[in-house]
């Protein structure tokens, strides 16, 4: 039985209540301004009056400035419809303007009364705030526990709130803007102070002077960090002291009970996600599907006597920049040579499958040259791997898949068996299995030669789906109990403590989405390889934190720099990269597969929505319907800040781009026999027949089972 919720507005504060839970404002309005000397003024103010009428109270307050300015704050409290929430509606104008204050702001603070410090509480803003933080980058907002303010420009988030749990019965509150839908206006290159009415949009986080609460500060300042410019510890931002100036918004207010971490993570972002109901931009699968190996073809080519394809090329003209050639993760040099493979084979285009070989070819005899490990970057000019990048655990283990996916492939359609590419991948497993630390875990970084050259673990996640299909291709136990042995390291490293780090291997080892991502895979193959529910449960929090990341509301974002294309589509979808800047990409394309899978174990609906949204939003950005006038439709664009609101992206496309397209459409295709969702709904029985524990990550192995 849920405990009771009740709230209160009076003039001696607003008070909200969920059991034994306290929150308060004491002094529910605070103002900031800058005077003409550009001085930083605050006051809290709690309201002169108040008034009560069938569920809604109106409050007010009058605030006058020694110079003669006067602000009238009025402050609409309501029940919502939601349970266990309260909405208020603030606005503000300026009465008079004596034209001695520049600027102005205001905010809402709600304070959690049962904690003394933020150490005693976790925060969840999605994409931003994972806990304590523990494991991001210095410059990542929120990296200094130590800090008083904490505001983020609502836009950072994947969804615009903040959410504060108690650590001893994860009660939490948690604030979110509902509106105005956010709107910049003007391009913000200032990472001071600004000025002006063009700034509609919030910014939201924790205030930890005193007891913590949960904050929102309009229009939108940063700090004590900002990514405008690192340089100052505050990008302030006000309205102007003008009569005429809009200056309103909407919160809500959420009270939960929850029984642990895992389910305040996911609940209430469930919670979120359900009111937003991003809309469904559906895509044309088997188009996409085709564009991308299209293109594939087009960038595959001997380039100095060495087939591949170029680590990037520009959006949306399609000029090769980067001659060089990655292994797995942004390359996915080897990933390329299955779909060109499968798609060669499927389309009877014989110069496909050709170039698929070559390029598996070329890693199985050149990466191991001068060690045990692969080198796993390669220059075209001139011919020659890159000497000072090391072999991740990440990327080397992203091209052994592809590999290996390529033999069993080949194997399949055409009883052909390249033992020298299965012995390629099985010698790379047998050296993970040789070098496994004692607690189970791998080491994110290695030298050729095999010595780590990065001692973090949490990328031992990586290794495990690999070690799965090896141990269901060979029946060698060795990679049975190698699999097993890093899942129980990575259950306790980042399941049981939700601690997702490392993903990339191009930013710090910090808390990312694909760290969730990769451990979902991992965990997944663990069910494969068992048949235990309890990693089920380990993957549906992977999944739960990864989908945090992902752009579940629209708002406007302008022509900038790199591919300008949200005139024509939104950005829902678009999912923030790691934490320590806001860059969001289209990776969780991959993961439609694997929420439907999660659908099929649990019977959880909302898994069934997400893998929906996601199969069809993250493809908005490839050129599919022909709107966006790429010189190739495949194209789309690695990256990019929308946060700004006005695009700041790469303009670059990398072949990870569309393997993240085309991945998860094969993989729906291998094991259910169609690429699209709702087709596969129609038999839905078949399909839970289907998910049984499977004996390959990609592919079904025989005309009629996997084995």
């Amino acid at each position: 039985m849920h405990p009771p919720f009740q709230w209160s507005v009076t003039t001696d504060g607003v008070l909200l209540q969920k059991g034994n839970r306290h929150y308060s404002a004491l002094k529910p309005v605070t103002l900031h301004w800058i005077d003409g000397h550009h001085k930083r003024q605050t006051l809290f103010k709690n309201y002169d009056n108040y008034r009560s009428d069938q569920g809604i109270t109106v409050a007010a307050c009058r605030i006058t400035l020694s110079s003669g300015t006067v602000f009238v704050v009025e402050d609409r409290w309501s029940r919502s419809s939601e349970e266990s929430q309260v909405l208020l509606e603030r606005k503000v104008e300026v009465e008079a303007a004596s034209g001695n204050e520049l600027g102005f702001a205001t905010e809402f603070t709600l304070r959690q009364e049962q904690c003394d410090t933020l150490e005693n509480c976790d925060v969840w803003i999605p994409g931003i705030w994972y806990r304590q933080n523990e494991g991001v980058v210095a410059n990542a907002f929120a990296s200094v526990m130590t800090d008083k303010d904490y505001l983020f420009r609502e836009t950072r988030a994947a969804l615009p709130y903040v959410q504060l749990c108690s650590r001893d019965t994860w009660d939490s509150v948690t604030l979110c803007a509902l509106a105005p839908v956010p709107s910049a206006g003007i391009k913000e290159d200032c990472g001071d102070e600004l000025i002006s009415r063009e700034l509609q949009y919030g910014s939201l986080g924790i205030n930890a002077a005193g007891k913590p609460g949960v904050r929102f500060c309009f229009p939108g300042s940063e700090g004590e960090k900002n990514y405008l410019d690192p340089k100052n510890a505050w990008a302030y931002r006000y309205h102007p002291v003008e009569k005429d100036v809009l200056h309103r918004y909407c919160l809500a207010l959420h009270m939960a009970c929850y029984h642990e971490p895992h389910a305040a993570m996911q609940q209430e972002w469930r919670h979120w996600f359900d009111f937003f109901q991003p809309i469904l931009h559906r895509a044309d699968l088997q188009k996409v599907y085709d564009i991308g190996t299209d293109l594939l073809d087009v960038y595959c080519q001997p380039y100095n006597h060495a087939m591949g394809l170029p680590f990037w090329c520009t959006v949306p003209e399609g000029t090769v920049c980067d001659l060089s050639f990655q292994m797995g993760f942004v390359g996915q040099q080897t990933m390329c040579a299955y779909h060109l493979l499968r798609s060669g084979i499927e389309n009877a285009q014989e110069s496909r499958v050709e170039k698929g070989k070559a390029i598996i070819d070329f890693w199985v005899s050149r990466s191991c040259e001068d060690g045990v490990l692969p080198r796993v970057w390669y220059d075209v000019f001139p011919p020659r791997f890159k000497q000072d990048y090391p072999t991740y655990t990440r990327t080397v283990t992203d091209g052994m898949e592809g590999v290996l996916l390529c033999y069993q492939y080949l194997r399949r359609e055409r009883g052909e068996t390249p033992l020298t590419w299965l012995r390629f991948v099985t010698d790379y497993g047998q050296w993970l299995c040789a070098h496994q630390n004692d607690d189970g875990s791998f080491y994110r970084a290695y030298q050729p030669d095999g010595t780590p050259v990065h001692k973090g673990c949490f990328n031992t996640s990586n290794t495990i789906r690999l070690l799965c299909n090896l141990y269901w291709e060979t029946g060698e136990e060795a990679y049975r109990k190698a699999a097993l042995q890093a899942g129980e390291y990575c259950y306790q490293a980042s399941y049981e403590p939700i601690s997702y780090i490392g993903g990339t291997a191009d930013n710090d080892n910090t808390i990312d989405k694909e760290a969730g991502m990769l451990a979902l895979y991992a965990f997944l193959a663990l069910y494969d390889l068992t048949g235990d529910m309890r990693w089920v449960q380990a993957a549906q929090s992977a999944a739960d934190f990864a989908e945090t990341w992902t752009y579940c509301r629209a708002f406007e974002v302008r022509p900038g720099k790199g591919n300008a294309v949200f005139d024509r589509v939104d950005i829902t979808g678009l999912s923030l990269i790691a934490t320590g800047h806001s860059h969001c990409d289209v990776m969780m394309g991959y993961c439609a597969f694997d929420f439907y899978r999660l659908y099929l174990l649990t019977g959880d609906q909302h898994n069934l929505t997400f893998a929906r949204f996601l199969l069809h939003n993250t493809r908005q950005t490839v050129d599919w319907s022909g709107k966006l006038g790429h010189v190739y439709p495949g194209l789309v664009e690695e990256s990019g800040e929308v946060a700004r609101q006005f695009h700041n992206g790469l303009g670059r496309w990398l072949p990870w781009c569309t393997i993240a397209e085309i991945e998860t459409l094969s993989r729906l295709q291998e094991w259910f026999g169609n690429m699209d969702i709702d087709q596969l709904e129609l038999h839905h029985e078949e399909m839970l027949r289907r998910n049984h524990v499977r004996g390959s990550s990609f592919l079904v192995l025989s005309p009629t089972k996997s084995h």
